[in-house]
Parts: C-alpha cells; structure tokens; sequence
C-alpha cells in the first residue's frame, strides 16, 4: 500500500506542476499556462497569488502582439503565442512578462536552455518575480542540475510564502535527483505543514512514512538501479554487485519476479 501510493505520488501527482510534472508535456502545460492565467482570472490556482496583482503590473504592457500573445498562450495555442511573444520583444524589450511566458512555452516545449535563458532575462528586468525563480528551479531540475533547482525553488518560496508548493518540489529534486532521504522527508514534512489543504495531503504524508523506514534504501546517484525499480520493490533492490554474486536465474526470473510483486500490491484492499 505505501509503495503504491508513493508511486503514485511521485509519477501522477508531480506536478502541480505538481510532477509530475513525471515531465510529460499535459501537465506541464497545466503547470504553466493555469498557474499563470490565474494571475489574469478572478481565480486562484498554481501559485496561489490573488489576480489583481500581476494583472495590474500586465496593464502596463499596451503592445498589440503582446495581447495578441497573451490570448493564444492562455488558449493552449503555443506556436502562434510565441510569435507574437518574440515580436513583442523585438518591439519592447524590456517586457518581463513576454519573457517570462514566453520561457514558458519553451518550458513545455522542452527547449530548457532556452527557458532558462528567458526566466533569467525577465529576472534581471524584475527581480522580485518569484513565479519565475520557480519556473527556474523547473528548467534546472529537468536538466538534472539539482542543487541550482533547489536554489530557485527556494528563492521563489523567500519572494513569494503563497508559492507553498515550492518546497515540494525541493523534496522531490532532494528524492528524484539527489537521492537524498533525509531532506526530501524534511522538505515534504515542512510542505505538508503549510500546505494542509493540498488534496494529496495523505499521499504525501503516507510517502514520508515509507522513506522513513530504514528499510527503504534508495540507490545512490549514477546507480544503474532505476529508481522507478526501488519503488515498485519498497526500497528492497539488490545492488549490481550483489545481484552478480547470485546464482543467475535469467532476466525473465527477474521480471517476472518485480511484475508479481506488484500485482500483490494492487490487490492490497486498502488502497
């Protein structure tokens, strides 16, 4: 049950952007374009700012391919958004906003250097615009830099406290990149602690109870184990060294062994 629900956690719920964003483009698109829109809309979502703020700041930018821009980003409609964005920017170079959406689109477009390059653009025009050190930390944690992740999503929370989720994302580049137990447990405790409402409340909660136990060992980083592996066996994989020293019983024996193991899991009626 806890090995499900870690699993769970770490390759459905990631993203809010939240991990998913495993990094499957769907949610990363909810990540950026829904989080952003709600700085534009009477809703709240993503980083849980109010809209009156960034809308306000957005009414300083007049530029027809701006508006333009903006109307195909929040339509999902990335090709034309980022047109219009980068004759924006040939126009008014110093819109922060037209880097920063723009950097989103190359975000869910995969093109991370690119991103990066953006976020920091917009960064150095407004530096108090944390939803772009989160983006940041996003951008780094994708190209497995996972301590300069940390660093941005731990900015973004310092700028802005309503970016709670920041630090679930610390946990998770701690658990994902770093293979760090210890501080993915103090990451996630702290996360669950400001973020009570978060619907995967228990999830998360039940994911720290599992990588508390000394049992769950996790491999280290440049392991040839995936941890996806780890996972599905509950932390009880042998090393490759290890598993050299025992009698070979095939690959087949090996897989159909992790398949069973699972299979077992699922049918565990508390799930």
């Amino acid at each position: 049950m806890k090995i499900i629900a870690v699993i769970l956690l770490l390759f459905c719920v990631t993203i809010n952007a939240q991990e998913t964003e495993a990094v499957s483009d769907p949610p990363l698109e909810e990540t950026t374009a829904e989080a952003k829109s709600a700085a534009t809309e009477s809703s709240v979502s993503g980083s849980e700012s109010t809209a009156s703020p960034m809308a306000d700041h957005m009414k300083e930018f007049t530029g027809k391919n701006f508006k333009k821009g903006m109307s195909y980003y929040f339509q999902k409609k990335f090709e034309m958004a980022e047109y219009h964005l980068q004759e924006e920017l040939k126009e008014n170079p110093e819109n922060y906003f037209a880097y920063s959406f723009l950097g989103d689109i190359f975000l869910i477009k995969k093109r991370y250097d690119e991103a990066i390059t953006l976020f920091k653009r917009a960064l150095d025009l407004r530096p108090d615009y944390a939803e772009n050190h989160f983006r940041l930390g996003q951008a780094y944690y994708y190209k497995n830099i996972g301590n300069i992740a940390i660093s941005h999503f731990t900015e973004a929370y310092n700028l802005n406290p309503q970016i709670k989720y920041s630090h679930y994302h610390i946990g998770l580049t701690h658990l994902m990149l770093l293979r760090d137990k210890e501080n993915t447990i103090k990451s996630w405790m702290f996360y669950l602690s400001i973020a009570p409402e978060d619907p995967q409340y228990e999830k998360i909660r039940r994911a720290i109870e599992l990588l508390k136990d000394p049992a769950f060992v996790l491999p280290p980083v440049g392991s040839d184990i995936p941890l996806e592996e780890v996972l599905h066996l509950g932390g009880s994989v042998l090393t490759k060294t290890e598993r050299s020293d025992k009698d070979d019983k095939g690959a087949g024996h090996e897989t159909k062994k992790t398949v069973d193991h699972k299979a077992d899991i699922e049918r565990d009626d508390d799930l």
